[in-house]
């Protein structure tokens, strides 16, 4: 076991001895009156008041604008809730009326379930296109009969065939 010596400290009139090791002088353990001394010297100093009181001031203001945050988030999130179901009962109902008073058969019912569930990817591309446009000034333009259904196109063309057929028909004559 190692022996222990105490010395007192030169520097300071006031402060009580410290233990030291025998072989290096480092300092085995500070004496514990002296730490209740340098505690309450460090809790009666001006400056440990003010700086708490600034700490409790800015810890409460913070911990109320959590507080606020979080109902707000609380807030919000029941709001979309109520916002989402009411947009699926209002869907619902529509989409009842329709099959009560419309009465479509199969194929109409599956057009226009398709359109529906495509109508926000549509809606996507369309901010994005405008996005684009206003900040980087790119536009794309789209052949207009790629955007028709096939019985519109077939339409089309045949209405163009009649009209080549009667212009060709006229330059004869």
């Amino acid at each position: 076991m190692q022996e222990t010596l105490v010395q007192q400290s030169p520097e300071s009139s006031h402060s009580l001895p410290v233990l030291y090791k025998k072989d290096n002088s480092q300092s085995a353990d500070y004496n514990p009156i002296q730490g209740a001394i340098q505690l309450w010297a460090t809790l009666s100093d001006k400056n440990t008041a003010v700086v708490y009181q600034q700490a409790s001031s800015k810890t409460w203001q913070i911990f109320k604008q959590a507080i606020a945050v979080v109902l707000f988030l609380f807030a919000l999130l029941i709001a979309l809730i109520i916002w989402v179901l009411g947009i699926a009962f209002q869907s619902g109902q529509y989409f009842r009326n329709w099959l009560e008073i419309k009465q479509p058969n199969l194929d109409e019912i599956v057009s226009t379930l398709f359109k529906y569930l495509l109508l926000p990817l549509e809606r996507a591309y369309q901010l994005s296109a405008s996005f684009i446009k206003e900040y980087l000034g790119w536009e794309i333009k789209f052949d207009p009969l790629r955007g028709k259904s096939p019985a519109t196109k077939l339409e089309e063309t045949n209405a163009f065939a009649t009209v080549s057929s009667e212009s060709s028909s006229t330059k004869d004559v």
